[in-house]
């Protein structure tokens, strides 16, 4: 899958189009399928996100923005959930 880069300012920027971010987040829920906000909350801790899921990005919007471009790096390799969490726990 291929997404646009995160910039720090989607964070706190409004948009008619939906920003890379939030195109990840819904990719990674159907990735997951019926663990689908889990498996995202998975994917989003190894790739850097230390904060709870009820933290907004807007939050920390440079930490956000690196989690979510390690993220899109691995998707532009694999799509398989398994792969995706490995690649991010590895450092990927």
């Amino acid at each position: 899958m291929q997404f646009d880069e995160v910039q720090a300012e989607h964070f706190s920027s409004l948009s008619r189009n939906p920003f890379p971010h939030v195109l990840i987040d819904r990719a990674l829920i159907q990735l997951g399928g019926d663990h689908g906000g889990p498996y995202r909350n998975s994917v989003l801790a190894a790739a850097g996100w230390i904060h709870s899921n009820l933290t907004p990005f807007s939050k920390h919007p440079a930490e956000a923005c690196n989690a979510f471009n390690r993220i899109r790096a691995v998707l532009a390799e694999t799509e398989d959930p398994d792969a995706v969490l490995a690649a991010l726990k590895k450092g990927g």
